[in-house]
């Protein structure tokens, strides 16, 4: 029974440390007319571009989203989830030059009246700067757990 537990953990280890990151990251936003009122449970779509070198850079990455604003105004949506217009979240190449963060909304939910809401260099986060040097895209490691009960 004891083999049996410590070959199971092995396996749950190793699965769990071959699990693929996530291709997104969190986006959180209240959502305003220019008066500064909210604008609560309105269908909004929001676009997003991850532009290349600078705030007036080129979109390697381009998403749509369609959602509705909370009772408070507020969207939370993942840039990476929407629906792609051009190229995806894991082909772009985070290695060179700064990247930035353009945001758009369409309070008509159209898709023809997007307005800039803004744009901002994306920086590192906690959870990236702890996984940037374990492992590299398409890198063949594997990592192994090592167990041990003391036999």
């Amino acid at each position: 029974m004891k083999k049996l537990l410590i070959v199971s953990l092995l396996l749950a280890g190793f699965i769990s440390a071959n699990a693929q990151t996530p291709q997104a990251f969190s986006y959180q936003a209240a959502v305003r007319n220019a008066a500064g009122q909210v604008l609560a449970n309105l269908p909004v779509k929001v676009r997003f571009s991850i532009l290349d070198s600078t705030a007036n850079g080129t979109a390697v990455f381009k998403e749509i989203h369609t959602t509705t604003t909370t009772a408070l105004g507020m969207i939370n949506l993942n840039v990476g989830l929407g629906t792609p217009i051009t190229g995806t979240l894991a082909g772009v190449n985070w290695g060179t030059n700064a990247k930035f963060l353009q945001v758009e909304i369409d309070t008509t939910a159209t898709g023809n009246n997007y307005t800039i809401i803004g744009v901002q260099q994306l920086m590192s986060v906690p959870y990236s700067l702890f996984s940037g040097g374990t492992n590299t895209k398409g890198s063949n490691s594997n990592t192994m757990i090592y167990l041990s009960d003391g036999f």
